[in-house]
């Protein structure tokens, strides 16, 4: 067994994630603190972060779509 058939070995066991796994597991944190903020009182930090937090969602909803078309 070489290298790369070592390095695969090894690979296989770590839970590396793709890049759509990573989109999908962060708009979930993202959605989730999105919620636990809208039931707190509102501040001028927590509406910030709710804007951004808007976007953010937005652009990953965006590319998750575009990643099932292709």
């Amino acid at each position: 067994m070489g290298w790369g058939g070592l390095l695969d070995r090894v690979t296989s066991w770590l839970p590396i994630q793709t890049k759509v796994e990573r989109w999908r597991n962060q708009l979930e944190k993202y959605e989730k603190e999105k919620n636990e903020l809208l039931h707190k009182k509102a501040t001028f930090e927590s509406a910030n972060r709710v804007q951004y937090l808007n976007e953010r969602i937005s652009e990953l909803n965006r590319l998750l779509k575009n990643a099932a078309k292709s």
